[in-house]
């Protein structure tokens, strides 16, 4: 059976790197996608990095770059190559993983299931993949880089994983 992909952004490349849980996601029953585009313009973690982690990349094809021209106009505030996560996402019937407010509310409105860092971090606890501990320290981490995440959520998470 083939496992469900996950369509990541820029911002969750970025947390899941700054966490140091990159290498763990991979261990989720999901694939693990990043548009060939945002893995070309990421630094660190670099898309090599990304790819010796186990994730793949997507490239696009006409059939995508129409769709983003068509999000574009309804939805200017995600960038073009966060579009292109929510597309590919739409085109596989993915589940799209963003930080991005504006990419969510999109992913939303048009019918892409959608979820942020703390669905992964909560799964990876869920299948044993960390231990609540090392998900409040991934946080801690995702968080002292800057990330910014609701800290009622992140309070909430802290406060169950450190028990």
């Amino acid at each position: 059976m083939r496992k469900k992909q996950l369509i990541l952004d820029t911002t969750i490349c970025i947390d899941l790197f700054n966490g140091r849980i990159l290498e763990k996601v991979k261990d989720l029953p999901y694939g693990l996608t990043v548009p060939d585009v945002i893995a070309e313009e990421l630094i660190n973690p670099s898309g090599n990095h990304l790819i010796k982690a186990g994730f793949s990349t997507l490239g696009s094809q006409g059939e995508v770059i129409e769709q983003i021209s068509a999000l574009r106009e309804r939805y200017p505030k995600p960038s073009i190559n966060d579009l292109f996560s929510l597309t590919l996402a739409k085109v596989h019937s993915s589940i799209l993983v963003t930080g991005d407010d504006a990419l969510r509310r999109a992913a939303k409105n048009e019918g892409i299931p959608v979820h942020g860092v703390f669905w992964i971090l909560d799964k990876l606890v869920r299948y044993g993949i960390l231990k609540p501990r090392q998900a409040a320290e991934a946080l801690e981490n995702i968080l002292a880089e800057g990330s910014w995440l609701p800290k009622y959520e992140c309070g909430l998470r802290l406060k169950k994983w450190r028990r």
